[in-house]
């Protein structure tokens, strides 16, 4: 009877160890294949408090964003991903 109990022993232990290193190299390669997500690079527009942005729009990697209020005309902001430390201001009457 002691070896009985020690074979199904031995079986719980193999089958929690083989379940156990299955989720592991399921979690190791799905970690491994899946893409790295890319920090949001953090921009300042640089306006003045009260400012609201009204529209905004993409045209290839360039971002036009149109901001309004702020003491300040209608505007429109350029954003070049290429050199992302220097934006475009263009006032609209």
């Amino acid at each position: 009877m002691d070896k009985l109990k020690l074979i199904k022993t031995l079986v719980a232990v193999l089958t929690f160890l083989l379940v156990f290193g299955t989720l592991s190299a399921l979690g190791i390669v799905y970690r491994k294949t899946k893409a790295p997500e890319l920090p949001a690079a953090a921009v300042s527009l640089s306006q003045p408090r009260g400012t609201k942005i009204a529209d905004y729009k993409t045209v290839g990697q360039t971002l036009y964003i149109l901001a309004k209020n702020g003491g300040l005309p209608d505007r429109i902001i350029i954003i070049d991903p290429s050199r992302p430390q220097s934006q475009t201001v263009i006032n609209v009457n």
